[in-house]
């Protein structure tokens, strides 16, 4: 890529809400037209609740969190973050951010793990 060629932002699961101040900067001053919502398989925002126990582990053994703590932290948090099925996350992601940014172009696409390919999420 270009140098200044892009704005990247990251978040898990492709998941704007959160970040939704920073696309707003980089269309009005970053004069952004077009956005790549781009989410991939194999995703650790998918079925999150599921790994509570190696969030709440790992911020106790890394981080020197006390247990209740991270607990208290995944649970508030969690909820936020999990996105179900990554595809259709990602489409209703692209719908959300269209009807907020009517005149910005938004293309959904997917990035498979296996093959190191990206798709066109067709809708």
């Amino acid at each position: 890529m270009p140098d200044n060629f892009a704005f990247i932002i990251r978040s898990g699961g492709a998941n704007l809400r959160y970040s939704e101040f920073k696309v707003s900067y980089a269309i009005a001053v970053g004069q952004v037209s077009y956005i790549a919502l781009i989410g991939h398989n194999n995703c650790g925002m998918v079925n999150l609740i599921s790994r509570q126990n190696d969030f709440v582990n790992g911020l106790v053994t890394r981080a020197g969190w006390p247990k209740e703590r991270a607990e208290e932290h995944f649970i508030q948090f969690a909820p936020m973050f999990e996105i179900g099925n990554a595809i259709d996350f990602i489409l209703s992601e692209t719908k959300r951010l269209r009807l907020r940014y009517p005149k910005i172009m938004i293309a959904p696409l997917f990035y498979l793990v296996e093959d190191n390919k990206l798709y066109f999420i067709n809708e």
